[in-house]
């Protein structure tokens, strides 16, 4: 009996790790699509997932094995799996590390995504942990739209949810299209 439930619950660990994401893709331009539904920006991927870019289609995605981010350009038909995002027809992604914090950053979906209503609460000064980490989230100005994405979901995760909101306001100024983007920027 006691190797049974060993086995069941050793099956259940297996499930449960491969239901977690993969990665998340934090920028998409044009017509990419998973399945029949459309690609949008912060979602995640999991095993199995099959993405189509149209010509001229781009995609940027975060990779939690590994801490990198890889994009990817249209025509291309992608496949994700455990090991990574298999290049099924195009060209190869473009690769690049990312630090840790950047990757953590883009775990969990900020949790204003899906609420009715925002909770107003009066601003708190900044702690030192906070601006510490903030810092190692910061950007260059010149940086690519992905990295501000990664940036304004790291200062939701550390509760600066107001200097996120502006962030998200360039952002979706930059793509006025994008409903996710809208809805963060409120």
């Amino acid at each position: 009996m006691k190797k049974i439930l060993f086995a069941l619950t050793m099956m259940a660990s297996a499930l449960a790790l491969a239901a977690e994401p993969l990665g998340m893709v934090i920028d998409v331009q044009g017509n990419a699509t998973l399945g029949k539904s459309r690609v949008e920006m912060l979602s995640y991927l999991n095993a199995g997932n099959e993405i189509q870019l149209s010509p001229g289609a781009s995609m940027t995605v975060t990779w939690y094995a590994g801490a990198k981010e890889l994009k990817f350009a249209g025509p291309a038909r992608l496949k994700v799996e455990p090991a990574g995002i298999k290049v099924m027809q195009g060209g190869k992604a473009q690769e690049r590390p990312v630090a840790d914090e950047k990757v953590a950053a883009t775990k969990k979906l900020p949790p204003r995504l899906g609420q009715a209503a925002i909770n107003m609460r009066g601003i708190k000064p900044m702690t030192p942990e906070q601006e510490a980490q903030r810092e190692k989230l910061r950007p260059a100005e010149n940086a690519p739209f992905a990295d501000w994405v990664v940036y304004a979901m790291g200062l939701e995760q550390i509760g600066l949810t107001s200097e996120a909101k502006g962030v998200w306001k360039k952002l979706s100024a930059q793509r006025p299209n994008d409903p996710k983007l809208r809805q963060l920027a409120e």
